[in-house]
């Protein structure tokens, strides 16, 4: 069985850079299959990869090597690392890209890359991708140490990202963010079933009276999926990664709405009185 390893980066399929990295990684090791995970990340935007890895990483194999890629800081002081949690291996630069997935377990261990044996000749100041992580990545799937790449480096140093906006204001609205907008437009949010009390699994709609409102759009109530509501219709529903999503039937909720990574989204439960105002 080959090892896997799993990309996410922000630089799109339109230039070379997506299959230079995929050749650097087979040029040190052929015996690897790579999965590419996205790269239609917002450019530069480290707070949407961290959250798109973090709701990827458990449907992946023992043993995936995860090399996530969203590096404005590249060809600066910033760190390369690499981490072992659980049963993964994480390659990124140490920019908090890796904070939510890193959340979900316990004493991970993290080294930095600083063994330039493992790194490609003169690695350039703009592309550490190809330079610095893919082979980090190629020979880790061969088993490498990760003593071998670098000292152990305290996960407590490790640039940190704010939580994801998950709070109360003061008139008793729970406000979230638009962390992700998928290509059909719907609106993913950083507000998940449990912080709506919700049990994702047994979701009934006429139990669920909530008003969500995005920039001057207002949905009315949970659904269960797009079939609950008429064409052209907004619906909110729990998405299959748990977190509140806001869409279209058959339409592009994004495009309609004017939305965008980082907008604010608020939730409110309705009272009884109000249901039937």
């Amino acid at each position: 069985m080959k090892n896997i390893i799993a990309l996410l980066t922000d630089f799109g399929l339109v230039d070379n850079y997506v299959g230079i990295m995929k050749g650097t990684i087979l040029s040190i090791n052929p015996n690897v299959e790579i999965i590419d995970i996205t790269h239609s990340i917002e450019p530069r935007n480290i707070r949407q990869a961290a959250f798109v890895l973090m709701t990827s990483v458990k449907y992946f194999p023992e043993g995936t090597i995860f090399v996530a890629v969203v590096d404005p800081g590249v060809g600066s002081n910033r760190n390369a690392i690499c981490v072992r949690a659980g049963k993964y291996f994480f390659v990124a630069p140490d920019n908090g890209i890796l904070t939510y997935t890193l959340n979900n377990f316990k004493l991970p261990k993290v080294h930095l890359f600083t063994n330039e044996k493992y790194q490609l000749e003169n690695p350039s100041k703009t592309f550490h991708g190809r330079d610095i992580f893919a082979p980090m990545a190629a020979y880790l799937a061969m088993g490498i140490d990760l003593a071998e790449f670098g000292e152990e480096y305290p996960l407590s140093k490790l640039v940190k990202l704010s939580p994801l906006k998950s709070y109360y204001d003061s008139f008793g609205n729970l406000i979230g963010e638009v962390v992700h907008i998928d290509r059909f437009g719907n609106i993913i949010s950083s507000l998940s079933y449990i912080s709506l009390g919700i049990n994702m699994h047994n979701i009934l709609k006429q139990d669920l009276k909530w008003k969500f409102e995005i920039g001057h759009t207002k949905i009315k109530n949970i659904s269960t999926t797009y079939s609950d509501v008429e064409e052209g219709e907004f619906l909110a529903y729990i998405g299959s990664s748990g977190f509140l999503e806001l869409g279209i039937r058959n339409g592009n909720a994004a495009e309609k709405i004017g939305a965008f990574v980082g907008q604010l989204v608020c939730a409110r439960k309705v009272g009884i009185f109000e249901q039937f105002a």
